[in-house]
């Protein structure tokens, strides 16, 4: 009797460092706090396994398209995920003129879904992807794409030109871009 409990109490032990690796591996879906860019807060989402690299966000728009469109001379920089496009007069400027990144499907419905007072400042906006929005108070456009959402943040404020538009025309030029690239696409 002895020797069985010996042995119960042996495969209990590995049972139960069996259970705690299995569990620390289950933590490599927990979700990222990814901050929605500007407002201070952060918002849970899942680890999406379709993330991007910094090249892939930076090779969305050129510099020269975001200059045109916001008529501000601006230089591209990698920054984690997204893309950023800065004065060029003050590139080390923690300030950018634009922001482009590629988050994961489920961003969008925490966009969508926005706090009390972004619900008021969401605006719909059509002819773009799936399904958009813009966010007038942060400056940003939530792009619904088939796997993923596409957001470009206009942070300042411009003083001649209407954020919506530009980052609509922005947008516009990034989802031809994107189709441009998709297989079977002719120009590929």
């Amino acid at each position: 009797m002895t020797v069985f409990l010996t042995k119960l109490r042996g495969v209990g032990v590995l049972a139960l460092a069996a259970l705690g690796l299995a569990l620390s591996a289950c933590s490599g879906g927990a979700p990222l706090e990814q901050s929605s860019g500007g407002s201070g807060r952060s918002t849970a989402v899942q680890l999406d396994t379709t993330a991007t690299l910094p090249t892939e966000a930076c090779g969305l728009l050129t510099a020269r398209e975001v200059s045109e469109l916001t008529g501000q001379d601006v230089q591209q920089q990698a920054q984690g995920d997204a893309c950023r496009f800065v004065d060029a007069a003050s590139p080390n400027s923690p300030e950018a003129v634009v922001l482009v990144s590629l988050r994961p499907a489920s961003a969008f419905a925490i966009a969508q879904a926005g706090n009390k007072y972004s619900r008021r400042s969401m605006v719909r906006m059509t002819g773009l992807g799936r399904e958009a929005y813009y966010d007038d108070y942060r400056g940003d456009l939530y792009v619904q794409l088939p796997e993923r959402t596409l957001v470009i943040g206009m942070p300042r404020r411009l003083e001649d030109r209407r954020r919506d538009r530009i980052a609509t025309d922005l947008g516009r030029v990034v989802l031809a871009r994107l189709a441009a690239r998709a297989p079977g696409s002719a120009a590929q």
